[in-house]
C-alpha cells in the first residue's frame, strides 16, 4: 500500500492460546510501542531517502501528501490484519485456535509481496472506473497548485480510492488464507526456530521482519502513489520555485 504499510503492525496480538505465548506477547506494552516508533521511522526514513533519489524531484508539498495517503493506508490496514487474523486464527465455529503470531508473520510477508501487485491492480481498475464516470481530480499524485486548501479535495479522492483498493486487496489476501491452509504450515516451519522461545517470536515477527520488509513495501508503494514520470513536469511547474531535474527515473512498477 503496510503497507502503508507495517507501521502500526506492531499493536497486533501474536499470541496463541497457551498461556506462556499470551506472557510473551503484549498489545500495548513499552515494547510495542517502541515497535511502532522504530517501524514508523524507519518507513519515513526510507521515503525521504527516495526523494532524494529522484528524478525529476516531487515538490515538498505533493510528496507529504502522497506520504500522508500512504500512513492513512497504514491505519487503514492495521484494523484489516487484526481482523483477518483474528478470524483465522481464532473461529468462531469451534475451530482449532492457531498460533496468531503465524498470521501475524503471513499477514507481512503476503501483503509486502504479492499484495503489493494486488494493490496495484485494484488501484488501477478503481481509477479506471471513477475516469468513466467522470470523476476529476483522481490521477495519482496530482492535487493541482497551491493553497493546500485547494489540494485537499483531490487529495481525499485519491486516498479513499487507495484505501478502498487496499481493502479489496485484503479481502483477496483473506480469501486466499481461506482456501491455501497450507500457508499457516509454511509459517509455522519458517517460525519453527523460535518455538520454546516466545520472545525471539516476537522479536522476529514484530520488528525484525517488518522493518525489512516495510523499507521494500514503502518504496514500492510510493512508486504506484506518486505521479508517473510523464506527468511530473506539469506538476512541478504549477508549483513555484522548484528546480526541475532532467534524466527521469523510470519507475518500479509500470504506470
Amino acid at each position: 500500500m503496510d503497507s502503508i504499510p507495517y507501521l502500526f503492525h506492531s499493536t497486533q496480538s501474536c499470541q496463541s492460546f497457551s498461556n506462556e505465548d499470551d506472557e510473551g506477547c503484549k498489545l500495548l506494552d513499552s515494547f510495542a510501542i517502541l515497535v511502532q516508533i522504530t517501524l514508523a521511522s524507519t518507513a519515513l526514513i526510507t521515503l525521504f531517502y527516495k526523494r532524494s533519489r529522484e528524478k525529476p524531484q516531487r515538490p515538498m508539498i505533493v510528496w507529504a501528501l502522497d506520504v500522508a495517503k500512504q500512513f492513512v493506508g497504514a491505519a487503514v490496514i492495521h484494523f484489516l490484519n487484526l481482523a483477518v487474523s483474528y478470524i483465522a486464527g481464532r473461529p468462531k465455529g469451534g475451530g482449532p485456535r492457531t498460533n496468531l503470531c503465524v498470521w501475524y508473520f503471513l499477514n507481512v510477508a503476503v501483503d509486502t509481496t504479492i499484495g503489493v501487485v494486488i494493490l496495484w491492480f485494484w488501484l488501477k481498475s478503481i481509477q479506471r472506473i471513477f475516469t468513466m464516470l467522470h470523476i476529476k481530480d483522481i490521477k495519482t499524485g496530482q492535487y493541482g497548485a497551491p493553497p493546500l486548501r485547494h489540494m485537499l479535495l483531490p487529495w481525499f479522492k485519491q486516498t479513499f480510492i487507495f484505501v478502498l483498493a487496499e481493502s479489496l486487496m485484503k479481502l483477496c489476501v483473506y480469501w486466499m488464507f481461506r482456501y491455501f491452509p497450507f500457508l499457516f504450515s509454511f509459517g509455522e516451519w519458517v517460525l519453527r526456530w523460535t518455538k520454546g522461545n516466545y520472545r525471539y517470536q516476537v522479536i522476529f515477527v514484530m520488528l525484525i521482519f517488518p522493518l525489512i520488509m516495510n523499507i521494500i513495501q514503502f518504496w514500492i508503494v510510493d512508486t504506484i502513489v506518486k505521479v508517473a514520470p510523464k506527468d511530473q513536469e506539469g506538476v512541478i511547474q504549477d508549483q513555484p520555485n522548484n528546480d526541475h531535474v532532467d534524466n527521469e527515473r523510470e519507475p518500479l512498477l509500470p504506470k
